[in-house]
């Protein structure tokens, strides 16, 4: 067992454990009794793979110094909350809410409601952290962290920015003063144990921001002589998770999801994302949007303790769209950037004729296999290549 990997963390409870492509959640023995009768209560109630990430006891796995140890279902990719569009956000947050809601229903609890507890994953947003599930109602704590979290970060993005400390920079008199009385509302119901009623006021509060997004629509004809030699290469070569740099081609994923590809979809503008995402969104499908600059794929990733883009997001074929055609682009720089992406193939929109400075960029980290000979749209081609 020398691949087992246990990650740092505070929860007294217990530790995430990697193994084998797998992950792992050991519980202490002294939480053993209270995990064991938080999982069966969230069973019963069909919370996992609703709410909860799918778990399991995993019977069949044994670690010290762990009394009691989970399986959760893998999520891959692994989206960060600052690569969420506004949309995106707001389903996390209602998931968040409705997990609350039911499970105080059935007298349990959350102790944390912050955003890197819940992830993207197939269509839906899940809660991955199992451990912050109590047998004690949702603490007045998490409504504060949530608001600070989800309504700060929602207020925020529906006024063009990520994420901001100050929120009040983006109210008027009017809406600060609102803010703060629902704030304190909310939090006088939490106080007292009344986690519908606050949730209720959280649920208005953001349906408020979902009704004024103004969703643009970003479907495009893809060409015959795009779809299907990337179809056929996929399937000479046995390809099962594409990263798609989707240009002007971003509801290309749709094809490709349908033939039983793993797609994450790269778009540095967020009304791409949100557009694709509301087509998916509630959808058992294999379409992971994120909101990312493919040229500065880090811009937002300012704490060292995460994992960067290139270490999340390696899939073994890219998609290119309209960077490699860019005749004025700096091919050395974009080159290596999609090096770092792909783990074997990788696709290029490029012009025809070829940019030399292009191809001797490509030559030094790839071996050209193929270019189409049909062109499509101003005599685009696409160039397929493996790295060396």
């Amino acid at each position: 067992m020398n691949d087992i990997i246990i990650l740092n963390g505070s929860d007294p409870a217990g530790k995430i454990i990697l193994h084998k492509n797998k992950v792992y959640r050991g519980i202490n023995k002294d939480f053993v009794v209270e995990y064991t009768i938080i999982y069966y209560l969230c069973l019963q109630n069909d919370l996992f793979g609703r709410y909860i990430i799918n778990t399991k006891i995993a019977d069949h796995f044994k670690l010290e110094p762990f009394a009691l140890i989970f399986e959760h279902e893998r999520v891959k990719p692994y989206i960060y909350p600052f690569e969420w569009t506004l949309l995106m956000t707001i389903d996390a947050a209602y998931t968040t809410l409705n997990l609350v809601v039911s499970l105080d229903k059935i007298g349990l609890g959350l102790k944390d409601g912050h955003r890197f507890n819940i992830a993207y994953h197939k269509g839906s947003f899940q809660w991955i952290d199992f451990g912050s599930i109590i047998q004690y109602k949702t603490f007045s704590w998490m409504f504060e962290e949530f608001m600070d979290a989800f309504i700060n970060a929602i207020i925020c993005m529906a006024n063009g920015v990520r994420h901001g400390d100050n929120v009040s920079t983006y109210l008027t008199d009017v809406e600060e003063k609102k803010y703060i009385s629902l704030r304190t509302k909310i939090l006088d119901y939490a106080h007292i144990g009344a986690v519908t009623e606050a949730a209720l006021l959280l649920f208005q509060w953001i349906k408020f921001y979902e009704k004024k997004i103004n969703l643009v629509s970003y479907h495009s004809n893809i060409p015959e002589a795009v779809l299907f030699p990337i179809l056929q290469f996929t399937k000479d070569f046995q390809i099962r998770d594409v990263l798609l740099i989707s240009g002007e081609y971003p509801t290309l994923c749709f094809p490709l999801a349908q033939n039983d590809l793993s797609v994450t979809v790269f778009h540095e503008n967020a009304e791409c994302i949100d557009f694709l995402y509301s087509q998916i969104r509630g959808k058992t499908i294999s379409i992971a949007p994120v909101y990312i600059d493919f040229l500065d794929p880090n811009g937002t990733n300012t704490e060292p303790k995460w994992l960067k883009a290139e270490e999340r997001f390696p899939t073994e074929m890219v998609i290119v769209f309209q960077h490699f055609s860019a005749i004025n682009s700096d091919f050395v720089i974009l080159v290596k950037r999609l090096k770092a992406f792909t783990l074997s193939y990788a696709v290029l929109e490029v012009d025809y004729p070829y940019n030399g400075d292009m191809l001797t960029a490509i030559k030094q980290e790839f071996d050209i296999m193929n270019i189409t000979t049909e062109g499509y749209h101003l005599n685009k081609r696409l160039l397929f290549v493996k790295a060396k």
